[in-house]
């Protein structure tokens, strides 16, 4: 056995389990990098578990995810429910891991364990590419336990100590590779059991249902990294969440609905200072500030006279280069469909890198390399002195970019959006491309 499970064969007094409906299961673990310090690379969470509809052959599984440090998720995507059972792990919980070179996202083995015929000693068996073997039993505490080791062609995948009374997962390593092949160790191990009676079953799944169906009213995709709050999903989170949230007095959930009551009001505030914002610019001429291209020369702002301009200011950096990539992809797939002599489009970065003379030709690299990268057909300036401030810097009232400005033929501002657009697979930014229309004089 693996010497980490054994340790917590060991030092560790684990709770006695028995999986039915009601159960509510706390598991506790961490994620962290091979390589570097523990302090700087560790991610750790709880993950908390509601059972219903517990049969032989699997249970519907209602699970919470709180997590520290490395980023994580918004409240809105900790929640959820799958059946346990199934093999395709739709629905299950996955972490948020955070590093300089991009975001990734980390499955989390469901700890409930149904296997027909069940485990037995030497018992192996393959699943995919992976080959499963039953390596002998051991003790937990008082509990029982068989000791389940994962393999495929690379070497040791997964070590599992598997309740033999019951279809769970009681600790857990994994080794993950993330990035360019950097290793990980993902571990996990049961802290907490507790039997709820009927009632208090029933009023934890109600409330798992509740913040379900205002997630699915809001129309927001689960584990979608970046979730959209127009004013239509914010009225009606404002409106909603108060229900949906009045039942939650303690367990998995409060720790939830507390974040979601406050991202409600601080998304409220944010929407109240980005429309000042907009409702100080649109209107009015747009200002001229000194802008760059990448290879240091001066932008000349006399060729937008005349033309509809699109401004886009986004960090434009090859890493980490996540979804949607800024929607800088549709942005020229819109330019591309412009003539030239009506519509001008500009990307401009706002790479902190840009304000360091001594960092500038990196971040100009990195914005080369992208460029280079989507294949993008539009200019890219670069924000040397910070320009972005004259159009209103939306990140000095915490959203982020993207921010797209349109600038009418008369040279005021008659657009101004920050966050990323809905998408319309066949038509792309079809907002952003109905006001270019508009100011150009071709609306169809």
């Amino acid at each position: 056995m693996h010497a980490l499970l054994i340790a917590l064969a060991l030092a560790t007094s684990f709770p006695a389990v028995t999986v039915d409906s009601g159960t509510q299961l706390v598991f506790t673990g961490s994620f962290v990098a091979e390589k570097g310090s523990a302090a700087e690379t560790e991610k750790k969470f709880t993950l908390s578990l509601l059972l219903a509809d517990v049969n032989a052959s699997g249970a519907g599984v209602y699970w919470a995810l709180e997590e520290q440090g490395r980023g994580g998720w918004s409240w809105i995507h900790r929640f959820g429910h799958y059946r346990a059972g199934r093999v395709d792990g739709e629905g299950e919980p996955t972490l948020l891991y955070e590093r300089p070179e991009g975001t990734s996202e980390i499955p989390l083995l469901s700890p409930l364990f149904f296997r027909d015929p069940p485990l037995a000693a030497g018992m192996k068996w393959q699943v995919g590419r992976f080959d499963h073997e039953v390596k002998g039993t051991e003790k937990l505490g008082d509990t029982a336990v068989w000791s389940v080791e994962v393999s495929n062609a690379y070497g040791l995948k997964r070590a599992m100590l598997i309740d033999q009374a019951n279809p769970l997962i009681m600790s857990l390593k994994e080794n993950v590779f993330i990035g360019q092949g950097e290793k990980h160790e993902l571990t996990y191990e049961l802290t907490s059991v507790m039997q709820l009676n009927s009632a208090q079953a029933q009023t934890g799944s109600a409330a798992f249902d509740g913040l379900m169906a205002l997630r699915n009213r809001l129309g927001i995709v689960p584990g979608t990294r970046d979730t959209k709050w127009t004013d239509e999903r914010l009225a009606m989170l404002r409106e909603q969440l108060p229900a949906a949230t009045a039942n939650i007095k303690d367990g998995p959930l409060l720790g939830i609905a507390r974040d979601a009551e406050r991202d409600s009001k601080d998304q409220k505030d944010r929407a109240g200072a980005v429309e000042l914002m907009r409702g100080k610019l649109v209107g009015n001429a747009a200002p001229r500030p000194e802008l760059r291209q990448l290879n240091y020369e001066a932008f000349d702002w006399s060729q937008t006279e005349g033309k509809v301009t699109v401004l886009h200011f986004w960090e434009y950096r090859d890493t980490p280069l996540e979804e949607p990539y800024g929607q800088i992809a549709y942005l020229d797939f819109l330019f591309r469909n412009r003539p030239s002599e009506n519509v001008a489009v500009f990307g401009v970065c706002v790479n902190q890198l840009l304000q360091d003379p001594e960092t500038q030709s990196k971040a100009a690299l990195s914005a080369k390399k992208l460029i280079a990268f989507m294949n993008l057909s539009y200019p890219i300036l670069a924000d040397y002195g910070g320009g972005l401030r004259q159009f209103g810097d939306p990140r000095v009232t915490g959203a982020k970019l993207p921010l797209f400005v349109v600038i009418g033929k008369d040279g005021k501002i008659i657009h101004y959006h920050v966050g990323t657009y809905e998408v319309n697979r066949d038509r792309g930014l079809e907002e952003l491309d109905a006001i270019v229309k508009k100011a150009v004089g071709s609306l169809e």
